[in-house]
């Protein structure tokens, strides 16, 4: 699914070019939680393959609880898929789609206070280019005093679908459940949900509940990936069994 040629409104204009704040590349064993780029390259192909869509995929992460690898699990997923598969990917950082709950009790207070809505057209101008690579980044800024997130939500199917016109996949991370309910709210409005849990920590219960939480709201729960898992057979065995 090669869809290098597609011209969305997104890649009309001149995008930012920055240097990526992450390491430039992806190695076996180089990073925390545990992923080689070789099963980032089958889970770039499962995605692909899972999720076949006219356009663009766009599929969302999002842990049970606090996981401080997401990031980087989704950041690396979207390096290999531009610089090893040659594909238009974007990355989205939505851990910090969050609101503080004593800030929203605390503004209510104070009337009149007017509710504050998120700009996705604002939020669309701040998606930048790693140079050298088809790969963008865009970090969805925090939730904190938002008052009113139906408007945004509503805009939510046009913008995810401008981003399918202008990208090949588009990989969101999410931040945990326990923390803030964004992950659940936007799992409708993605092509597929991916749990990504723990080993040796992630509790089977919290896990089921997130994925049954996540089918409620409408969302396709199309995987999982297991993070800092460790196994007793070398790696250059594994592929034998």
């Amino acid at each position: 699914m090669n869809y290098s040629s597609v011209e969305g409104p997104i890649l009309e204009r001149n995008v930012p070019e920055l240097m990526s704040r992450l390491p430039p590349r992806v190695a076996a064993g180089s990073r925390l939680h545990g992923l080689e780029p070789g099963e980032l390259v089958k889970l770039h192909h499962s995605l692909a393959e899972s999720l076949d869509c006219t356009h663009g995929v766009i599929a969302q992460f999002v842990a049970p609880e606090p996981d401080a690898t997401i990031e980087a699990v989704v950041y690396d997923l979207a390096y290999v898929s531009a610089a090893w598969l040659d594909k238009r990917v974007l990355f989205v950082n939505g851990t910090g789609m969050r609101f503080d709950m004593k800030e929203h009790t605390a503004v209510r207070r104070q009337e009149p206070v007017p509710a504050r809505e998120f700009d996705i057209d604002d939020i669309e101008a701040s998606i930048t280019r790693v140079v050298g690579l088809e790969l963008y980044q865009l970090t969805f800024p925090s939730m904190q005093g938002a008052l009113n997130l139906a408007p945004t939500l509503r805009r939510m199917p046009e913008f995810l679908d401008r981003l399918r016109d202008s990208f090949d996949m588009v990989v969101i991370a999410s931040p945990p459940a326990s923390a803030a309910p964004m992950g659940v709210l936007l799992s409708p409005f993605v092509d597929g949900n991916i749990l990504v849990l723990e080993a040796g920590r992630t509790r089977a219960p919290v896990a089921m509940e997130l994925r049954d939480s996540l089918s409620a709201s409408g969302g396709a729960v199309v995987g999982t990936v297991l993070t800092h898992y460790q196994s007793p057979i070398p790696r250059f065995l594994r592929r034998w069994l």
